[in-house]
C-alpha cells in the first residue's frame, strides 16, 4: 500500500465528486487501506461597528442538517470501504483539512479543484491551492 489514509474534502460539487471517486478508486484498488471523507463548514458572520453577528440559530441548525444530508450521501459512495467514515469540520476551510489530517495521520489529501464557494475563493484564494501551500503531505487535486 502506497497510502495508510486518505483524506477527502467534500462539499458536492462536481470536482469533489470525482475527487471522492478517485479515492475509493485508491482504497479498492489496495493502495490505502483507510479513507475519510470530511466536510467543513464555517458559520458565517458580519462585523457590524464593534459587533460580531452571526446567523440565526434556526439557520445554522438548516446548514448543519444539509451538511447530514450531503455527508450521508458520500456515506452511501463509501459504505462497502472497511475503513471509511465521514466527518464534519467546521472552521476554516484549508485550515480545518490540515489541522485534521496532521492530527489523524492522514497521508494523503484529495481534493478537488473548484469547490461551491466561488466568491471566497475570488477573495481568499482556492481552498485546493491553501491546501496544497501549506500541506505537509501529498495533496492530489482532481478537475
Amino acid at each position: 500500500m502506497q497510502f495508510a489514509h486518505i483524506l477527502v474534502a467534500y462539499d458536492g460539487s462536481l470536482s469533489s465528486v470525482k475527487a471522492l471517486e478517485t479515492a475509493v478508486r485508491l482504497v479498492e484498488d489496495k493502495q490505502a487501506e483507510r479513507l475519510t471523507v470530511v466536510h467543513v463548514y464555517s458559520i458565517p458572520y458580519m462585523a457590524v461597528a464593534d459587533s460580531i453577528v452571526t446567523v440565526p440559530n434556526s439557520i445554522q441548525m438548516d446548514w448543519l442538517e444539509r451538511v447530514k444530508i450531503l455527508l450521508a450521501d458520500a456515506g452511501k459512495q463509501i459504505a462497502h470501504l472497511p475503513y471509511a467514515h465521514t466527518a464534519v469540520l467546521e472552521g476554516s476551510p484549508a485550515e480545518a483539512i490540515l489541522q485534521y489530517t496532521e492530527e489523524n495521520g492522514c497521508d494523503l489529501i484529495v481534493i478537488g479543484s473548484r469547490g461551491l464557494s466561488s466568491l471566497r475563493e475570488f477573495m481568499m484564494g482556492s481552498v485546493s491551492h491553501n491546501v496544497a501551500q501549506h500541506s505537509k503531505v501529498p495533496v492530489m487535486i482532481i478537475k
